[in-house]
């Protein structure tokens, strides 16, 4: 068996890293990322993320999918269940409700599409986009227990979750104003070390207004994600 000097190694570890580097950095360009493996499990964790993704359509990317995954996961041992507010068609529910363990899943979405957006909101959206059908995501969703959907626009259908806590919420609501309603009825029940994590707070200027509004004065931090996602961990 021949080996590879201490010398040699440092120079194909260079080699590499400088290989990945172009590649990462022309992907960049057009918009891309990179993902490269370091645990046994992860790519396990990926495989399964991507397959959802290829069997729903979603609006997250891998990424942000893994995002979702790691954060259920990291939120465990914190006490209260778990909300999703912004179903779509069900790709993000099934990887909550996948590894939510005993954990409580409320989902909720108009299953109209979107409400009518404001001035604070990107001209591109539009009342009634991303509508989804309610029957549709219940079926893709039926094996698992401990799982509630409830249509209609938050937080009017929020009535059932008033007294409950939360170790996870999931946010993909695109507007400005369903985003600070969202934050204003789960932040006072977020458990601590509860997170709360929320799609297009890069990409939308309603969703990261109401972000930047809401936590001016709270103490928690902001933490912007790869992809457009942010996290914020209830202190």
């Amino acid at each position: 068996m021949k080996y590879v000097s201490r010398a040699g190694v440092e120079i194909l570890v260079r080699i590499r890293k400088r290989i990945t580097d172009t590649i990462s950095d022309i992907l960049f360009i057009f918009h891309g990322v990179v993902t490269f493996y370091h645990y046994p499990r992860q790519p396990a964790d990926y495989h399964f993320i991507y397959r959802i993704r290829h069997e729903r359509e979603a609006l997250f990317d891998l990424p942000e999918g893994y995002h979702i995954y790691s954060a259920v996961k990291a939120t465990r041992s914190v006490p209260g269940d778990i909300a999703e507010v912004g179903v779509y068609k069900g790709a993000s529910s099934k990887i909550i409700s996948t590894i939510k363990g005993k954990r409580t899943v409320y989902l909720f979405d108009t299953f109209t599409g979107l409400p009518e957006p404001t001035g604070a909101d990107h001209i591109v959206h539009h009342k009634g986009m991303f509508r989804a059908r309610l029957d549709d995501v219940k079926a893709y969703l039926q094996k698992f227990r401990g799982v509630k959907i409830y249509p209609g626009i938050f937080p009017e259908t929020a009535k059932f979750i008033q007294r409950k806590k939360f170790s996870f919420v999931h946010l993909d609501v695109d507007l400005y104003k369903s985003t600070r309603d969202c934050l204003r009825f789960f932040y006072p029940r977020m458990s601590k070390g509860g997170m709360i994590l929320s799609h297009d707070y890069g990409s939308l200027s309603g969703v990261k207004k109401a972000f930047d509004e809401f936590f001016r004065d709270k103490p928690e931090p902001i933490m912007e994600l790869v992809g457009t996602q942010c996290l914020v961990v209830k202190l």
